[in-house]
Parts: structure tokens; C-alpha cells; sequence
């Protein structure tokens, strides 16, 4: 590996790896090599050639950010289909349970226990895409929907099953903290961006 090579190499080492990426650093590094030739059979020697073909090729901050920009769009288009996939599945596999309850045991409703499984998934995906596209935090709305679904659970076993004994705000003492600690969380986060 030569000089041209190596600088090339390092120039493009923070972009992430892709075909597109390893293509056009060989077409630079060719390109370079040859203008090098040219100079050094041209009278220069090959300190001088490599120099003045690495000062004629410049920065490549527009290509850096051409590549980070597609770089994002694939991932943001690789995160949407994985949620559009989370929600048509969660759906399929809730209405299959749904099904079942409904045909085999409608005495029984238990449906809801898988779906509540179930249902984190697309919940999750949701908030993993609206995170990356968005590049926000997302840890204090996705606890509050996480106490929310949680509680919404609690509150249909105590009333499926023990109706006269209300108990289900035993639960939601103990997990109203999880969206508490999120909030301070982030509160401190901002002060400590505002201080710098």
C-alpha cells in the first residue's frame, strides 16, 4: 500500500462501510496513481507528484455528506419497514389469539395476555423509528406508554377476576416511578445542556 493509498484510506475511514463506499475510494486511489505517473514521467519526483496530486484532489466534505446523507435515508427507510412489519404482524398474531379465545374458550377471555406479549413489539419499533428519524430522546414517552399498558392490565385482571376487591393501584404505586425517574431523567439532561 502506498502514500496515495493510505491517505485516501484515511480520509474515507469515518464513513461507514458500504459497496458504493469501497468503489469510490478504488476510483480515487486509481485515479491518483495515474495522475502521480504522469507527474513523475513529466520530470517531478514522486514526493512532488504525490504532493501535488493530493493538494490538486482537495477535501471531500460534499462527498462525506452526500454518503452520510444516503447513509441515513437507508437506515431510516430499513427502520420504517421494520416497524410497518412489527404492526401488520402484532396484529396478525393479537387477531389469531383473538380468534381462538373467542372459538375454543368464549367463557374464558385470555386473549389479552398474549396481546399485552404481543403488543411491545410494535411499541418498541414505534419508538426506535420515531427516536432515529427524529433524533430525540424517547425514553420518557416510551415509559409512559409502558405504565399505561401496564396498568391497563392490571386493571383488567382486577376487574375480570376480583371486581369487589379493588388492588390494581398497588401496581401503579409501584410503577408510577419508571415514568417519575424518566421525567427527572430528562430534566436534567436539558439543565445540564443549558449550563453549556
Amino acid at each position: 500500500m502506498n502514500e496515495i493509498d493510505m491517505y485516501i484510506i484515511k480520509l474515507f475511514e469515518d464513513i461507514p462501510e458500504s459497496n458504493r463506499k469501497n468503489e469510490i475510494v478504488q476510483e480515487i486511489i486509481q485515479n491518483l496513481n495515474e495522475k502521480v505517473s504522469d507527474l513523475v514521467l513529466n520530470g517531478q519526483t514522486r514526493e512532488q507528484a504525490i504532493k501535488k496530486a493530493v493538494d490538486d484532489f482537495g477535501d471531500i466534505d460534499d462527498l462525506k455528506r452526500e454518503f452520510s446523507d444516503s447513509t441515513r435515508l437507508a437506515e431510516s427507510k430499513r427502520n420504517g419497514l421494520s416497524l410497518a412489519f412489527s404492526i401488520w404482524g402484532g396484529i396478525l398474531i393479537i387477531a389469531l389469539f383473538l380468534f381462538i379465545n373467542f372459538y375454543y374458550t368464549p367463557d374464558i377471555i385470555w386473549f389479552v395476555y398474549p396481546a399485552f406479549a404481543i403488543i411491545w413489539w410494535p411499541m418498541t419499533m414505534c419508538f426506535q423509528w420515531y427516536r432515529k428519524k427524529y433524533e430525540v430522546s424517547v425514553g420518557f414517552a416510551f415509559s409512559v406508554c409502558s405504565f399505561v399498558l401496564i396498568i391497563g392490565l392490571m386493571l383488567f385482571i382486577n376487574i375480570y377476576y376480583t371486581p369487589k376487591i379493588i388492588w390494581f393501584v398497588y401496581p401503579v404505586f409501584a410503577i408510577i416511578w419508571w415514568p417519575l425517574a424518566m421525567f427527572f431523567h430528562d430534566l436534567r439532561q436539558k439543565s445540564r445542556e443549558d449550563v453549556e
